[in-house]
């Protein structure tokens, strides 16, 4: 509990952690409203409120989809700003286990980017249930939660993703560049290139979108939730290896 203590410090006391978080909830919560108030307006008159209360929770988290690169960000200069300004040695002395650093900053992590989803998700359902008033949106229907929970692990995983480049490459720029790749150039390069839809399998991008309907199904959703959820164990146990 230390370790997570020490790095929750700085992590709050770093200003690049609150212009990340900034960021990425403004520029989330903007696609919201400009997104939410676009497609209600669209919507057919006969609409249920299941339907509506679904269609609102999936306007919301179309914000979260531009979210992951600040958070990633955020993920990745954690780490990499302790190498480049050599405070990694001092973080090493107080906790000379390199692991239980590192385990430590991705419970940290996680838990700001959990907090940055909900200050996305809340104001954006609040603000999408307003728009949607007159068709009566239910509470959360059952389908919900599988876009609630994609959308946040989505967020989730980009973090420790950037956190894992961090260390591994041990170079912000370098590994934000990789975050970019991975995250967003691949999936939708993979749309448009033959044979592209089974990479997309494997990447973390299509399965994210397929989670919070953005995109139409091609795997089961638990497949969809284990290769999204893969991509931040798999790269943090090879962080732990470079480590």
């Amino acid at each position: 509990m230390s370790a997570i203590a020490a790095e929750w410090i700085k992590l709050r006391t770093l200003r690049s952690t609150w212009w990340a978080l900034g960021v990425g909830v403004f520029v989330a919560l903007a696609l919201t409203v400009l997104g939410a108030s676009t497609v209600i307006a669209r919507w057919d008159p006969g609409r249920t409120g299941d339907q509506a209360a679904m269609g609102v929770v999936v306007a919301v988290y179309v914000g979260v989809v531009l979210a992951q690169l600040p958070f990633g960000m955020m993920g990745a200069m954690t780490i990499s700003g302790e190498y480049t300004s050599g405070m990694i040695d001092a973080t090493l002395v107080a906790t000379p286990s390199r692991g239980r650093v590192l385990v430590a900053k991705a419970v940290v992590l996680s838990g700001a980017a959990v907090a940055g989803s909900l200050l996305i998700a809340i104001p954006g359902y609040v603000y999408g249930r307003f728009l949607a008033a007159e068709f009566h949106p239910s509470l959360l229907p059952a389908g919900a939660w599988t876009v609630i929970a994609g959308g946040t692990l989505m967020i989730v995983v980009a973090t420790l993703l950037g956190l894992s480049l961090g260390v591994i490459l041990r170079n912000g720029a370098v590994a934000t560049a990789a975050l970019v790749t991975i995250v967003l150039v691949l999936p939708f390069s993979g749309l448009v290139l033959p044979g592209g839809e089974w990479v997309n399998r494997f990447l973390p991008g299509y399965p994210a979108l397929q989670l919070i309907e953005q995109l139409p199904a091609i795997m089961p959703t638990w497949a969809a939730f284990t290769v999204l959820a893969g991509w931040a164990v798999v790269p943090l146990l090879a962080a732990w290896r470079r480590e």
